[in-house]
């Protein structure tokens, strides 16, 4: 059987991490800048940027990591419905973490930084994206750090529940 393909997303308007997860593998990730102000055109070409991962990976599977409702912008809101739509209309099934899940990664992790080393220490390729964000004043990966996070705990969920139902419990 093949393993459960899974897209991490994490996103804002200006920045969009994308992840894709296949058993234990990262097989391709990826961070978009979108400079421009927000416009319903700006909207389009960001869920128009995802039909290729959709169809290059066969993904059936979404974790998307979202902030908390107090910090998040009315356009940042807007683009999660959109999401939520486009998801819904293509019979994707989309599950949403809140940021505080990012943290069940390490237990020892306190903060973002921790658990992008660890995520490093997991993927290597991504070791150079940690020494560039550690080194960065304005956060930029840290978007890829949660879109890999995010798709590698909904990766363990599925596997956790997939072994509960084959033994019953």
């Amino acid at each position: 059987m093949e393993p459960t393909v899974i897209l991490g997303l994490s996103l804002n308007t200006r920045l969009l991490g994308l992840a894709v997860i296949s058993g234990n593998r990262l097989v391709d990730y990826h961070i978009q800048l979108r400079k421009e102000s927000w416009t319903p055109r700006k909207r389009e070409l960001i869920l128009t940027s995802l039909q290729p991962w959709f169809q290059r990976y066969n993904i059936n599977n979404v974790a998307l990591s979202i902030t908390y409702e107090k910090q998040t912008s009315s356009q940042t809101k807007e683009l999660l419905d959109s999401l939520k739509s486009y998801f819904c209309e293509k019979k994707i099934c989309l599950t949403s973490y809140p940021p505080k899940t990012f943290y069940t990664l390490c237990k020892e992790a306190k903060t973002k930084k921790e658990i992008m080393k660890t995520l490093a220490g997991l993927y290597p390729e991504l070791s150079f994206h940690y020494r560039k964000e550690v080194g960065n004043k304005n956060k930029y990966y840290i978007k890829l750090f949660e879109a890999v996070g995010v798709a590698v705990i909904h990766s363990q969920r599925l596997k956790r529940k997939k072994s509960l139902i084959e033994t019953g419990l």
